[in-house]
């Protein structure tokens, strides 16, 4: 077998131009993605750098600066300046709106109060009040009880003349109560 080639005939590839465009469109698709990877890969590199000087700084700044030591004195005065901040906020944190809109249900009719007085030390509230008789005031004292107060003291009770509003006196009990677990 004798293989032979004519070199004066024509090619028969594909449609030349039409190849020409599919490889010329490739290869401008190539330089598109690159220049994409290209400018990526430098802001990274921008970003990868402020990141480093960021670092170096803080850790200069961490070797610059000690932890200020404390001695004890210092300590227990902190400590103890804490603890009043603790009990300010505790203090200031009690809704005594609150409160009064549920003496104002417990309240039964003929009974008003007079002032409150916390013990925020003893978890504790002081009620004066002044009752027509000793029902109304028991009345109070089952009211408070029912309320899911943890302990209610009557530790003052006592006789006082009030104005009936008509100009004259009358007698009515003065007393004083102790809430305990109320803040």
């Amino acid at each position: 077998m004798k293989i032979s080639i004519n070199l004066a005939s024509q090619r028969y590839l594909l449609n030349q131009p039409a190849l020409k465009l599919i490889l010329s469109g490739i290869i401008l698709l190539l330089l598109v993605l690159l220049a994409l990877q290209a400018n990526a890969y430098l802001e990274y590199r921008q970003l990868a750098t402020q990141h480093l000087t960021h670092l170096q700084t803080l850790q200069e700044q961490l070797h610059g600066k000690l932890p200020e030591r404390l001695t004890a004195a210092e300590l227990t005065a902190k400590q103890q300046a804490y603890q009043r901040a603790e009990a300010l906020l505790q203090r200031d944190a009690f809704r005594w709106t609150e409160l009064f809109d549920r003496m104002e249900k417990l309240l039964p009719d003929g009974v008003s109060l007079r002032s409150f007085d916390p013990d925020y030390a003893k978890n504790s509230l002081s009620i004066l009040g002044i009752a027509r008789t000793l029902t109304e005031l028991q009345a109070l004292h089952d009211n408070l009880q029912e309320a899911q107060v943890q302990q209610v003291y009557l530790e003052n009770l006592g006789e006082v003349e009030v104005d009936n509003g008509r100009g004259g006196k009358r007698k009515a009990l003065n007393f004083s109560i102790r809430l305990e677990g109320v803040f």
